[in-house]
């Protein structure tokens, strides 16, 4: 690789990955987060703006190639793929966190747009369980490498990297599906580049939109990946240079952790490494872990006050303005430190029944919600986060519930059970999916590298 720069030697790299290549752990965690992945698409297809997005793209008359998971119907494989990819991320269920070499974990998020491209992908090609699984993993390792030599997410320069990264992961697994060289693959990133945007401003004004972006990277990689197989020319080299894409989306010269791109590249593959096992934005889960021990401690109508605590310096953004239902509750919802700790007090323990319409605006919901006070308190441990909710009745009776990040981590593997215990839930939170086709995609999942053709799995997934 001597005098070769890092554009070439990525997209060389990622061409010649083949199963083999991979470890057992990237073999296990692909399984594990198909099957997530599948549980995730049965739990937020019907949430509010898939459905919309899938009109809007049945409107332009295009050709169907690619199947619209859960939903039914056909699309172009970009089109469908970004439906997929919305419906996957629309419960804020997807896996996150990149642990890096030294074991330090930072919050990525790329997983709904890179196992949903290749899926969705898979019903078009028609490849093997084995060619997914490595079209997969080449995808997440380049997205997260790139990601990561940029640093951790940077909410003061505004983009947010779930938004601006995972494109380039969807044009390298299209660009092996559709037999790319190497200069047509960088082709499709310098393009891909020109295309790419996303906010973090979604998310402060709990709009629809702060999921779009784990779509429209689909969209955009397969028409990119389209063009630079007709030799579409376009940048050299988006990682160096003074026009590379840390200096225009990062705010920074160049890359700072630019050992990150190449080191053991095609031999080492990063993978996002957590599955969540609440639907609400990180931060959040403490809260809902919290609010979950409380429920049934009283009846719900006979609350006058909720408090909730966190540590001095734990994270506000957000999080912290008074839940609304606004034009988009669900969103708000998810980011929301007052829903985390009124959904479960009211309805159980949480699940992803607690974002349907009718948890989301129910009159007693808004009413636990509209009393309950957060404040920050300084007996509380920052390391490791702990917070305390405490809810008082109206004769006076309260009662506490506290939770540290001893007793749940994000960054903790799932065991068998809890990774099940969530994707149940999600198949029987609408009933969409039948239990007996939801088995059957996880015996399939379950045997992954015997698969001769992944759409014995993907036809499961339709209507």
């Amino acid at each position: 690789m001597a005098g070769k720069n890092i554009a070439e030697i990525l997209s060389e790299g990622a061409l010649k990955v083949k199963y083999e290549d991979l470890s057992e752990r990237n073999v296990e965690i692909a399984k594990a987060k198909l099957i997530d992945n599948i549980g995730n698409l049965a739990g937020g297809a019907l949430a509010f703006g898939n459905r919309e997005v899938k009109s809007v793209v049945e409107s332009y008359g295009e050709t169907g190639e690619a199947p619209i998971f859960i939903l039914g119907g056909k699309a172009s494989l970009g089109n469908a793929g970004m439906i997929n990819a919305m419906s996957s991320r629309s419960n804020d269920y997807e896996p996150m966190y990149i642990t890096l070499r030294d074991g330090t974990k930072w919050p990525s998020k790329e997983s709904a747009t890179l196992i949903n491209a290749n899926l969705t992908a898979a019903a078009v090609y028609g490849f093997s369980g084995k060619d997914y699984m490595a079209h997969e993993v080449v995808s997440e390792d380049l997205s997260l490498r790139i990601m990561a030599a940029g640093g951790r997410w940077n909410f003061g320069v505004g983009w947010d990297s779930s938004f601006t990264m995972p494109v380039y992961g969807v044009c390298a697994s299209f660009a092996r599906m559709r037999g790319l060289n190497a200069l047509q693959l960088r082709d499709a990133w310098g393009m891909a580049m020109g295309m790419v945007g996303g906010t973090m401003s979604h998310i402060f004004d709990y709009a629809t939109s702060a999921k779009l972006g784990a779509g429209y990277n689909i969209r955009n990689a397969d028409f990119c990946t389209r063009l630079a197989a007709k030799d579409f020319s376009s940048l050299n080299n988006i990682f160096e240079g003074p026009r590379n894409i840390y200096r225009q989306y990062r705010g920074m010269e160049e890359a700072c952790n630019p050992e990150i791109l190449t080191d053991d590249y095609g031999k080492y593959f990063y993978m996002e490494e957590s599955i969540k096992l609440y639907p609400v934005g990180s931060p959040a889960t403490i809260v809902a872990f919290a609010g979950s021990q409380l429920c049934g401690c009283c009846d719900p109508k006979d609350i006058v006050d909720i408090h909730l605590e966190i540590p001095d310096g734990y994270t506000e953004m957000y999080y912290w303005k008074p839940y609304e239902v606004g034009r988009d509750p669900l969103t708000h919802a998810q980011f929301s430190y007052q829903y985390a700790v009124c959904a479960p007090i009211l309805y159980g323990p949480f699940r992803t029944r607690h974002y349907s319409e009718a948890c989301l605006t129910n009159p007693e919901l808004l009413r636990l919600t509209g009393i309950c006070r957060m404040s920050h308190a300084s007996d509380l441990s920052r390391d490791p986060n702990t917070v305390r909710i405490t809810v008082t009745e109206k004769d006076g009776t309260k009662h506490v519930g506290v939770s540290d990040a001893t007793q749940f981590s994000m960054h903790t593997w799932p065991t068998r059970e809890q990774l099940l215990d969530k994707f149940w839930d999600q198949i029987d939170a609408y009933g969409i999916i039948s239990h007996a086709k939801a088995q059957k995609a996880i015996d399939l999942c379950d045997k992954l590298e015997d698969v001769a053709d992944m759409r014995e799995l993907t036809e499961l997934l339709m209507p």
